[in-house]
């Protein structure tokens, strides 16, 4: 039910955003286990993007996302070059899949989140991205790497 009603809200605020969406990113996480995140970049200021993306990670015996809510301070370097100091926000939950009749606990907790990014323009459109980030929820905490693609509108 809570990941129906996550899918929802993000579903109306991409659509309700959709005039504002200034990208959308799909991303490779690597760190002990593999993820594959999806999210959207929206301008606040000039040099500002709020950043909101979804991940889910392909862990044994876990049902494991992160929605992220992060903040871009983007640095250009030159026209094909940015660099991005990131903070936000995150809600994790790791869902532990029961055995037979066992029924695992679900883990939901909000973290921070900070790191660094880069984007590099292969042309008008597209662009390519890498991120590293430190992720702090209490009793857990990670720090991993992204790389992806970014479609620019």
């Amino acid at each position: 039910m809570k990941k129906l009603f996550m899918v929802a809200l993000l579903c109306t605020m991409t659509v309700s955003a959709m005039a504002q969406i200034k990208s959308v990113d799909v991303k490779a996480n690597l760190r002990g286990d593999f993820g594959i995140g999806a999210g959207i970049t929206m301008p606040v200021l000039e040099s500002i993007d709020f950043a909101p993306t979804f991940n889910y990670y392909f862990a044994d015996g876990c049902n494991m996302f992160t929605v992220d809510a992060d903040f871009h301070y983007n640095f250009e370097l030159d026209q094909t070059w940015t660099i991005y100091p990131m903070a936000g926000l995150l809600w994790f939950h790791n869902g532990v899949d029961g055995i037979g009749d066992a029924k695992g606990e679900d883990y939901n907790k909000l973290g921070v989140n900070i790191g660094v990014g880069a984007r590099y323009d292969i042309n008008d459109r597209w662009a390519a991205i890498a991120e590293a980030k430190y992720q702090w929820v209490d009793g857990w905490d990670d720090t991993f790497f992204s790389l992806g693609v970014n479609y620019k509108f």
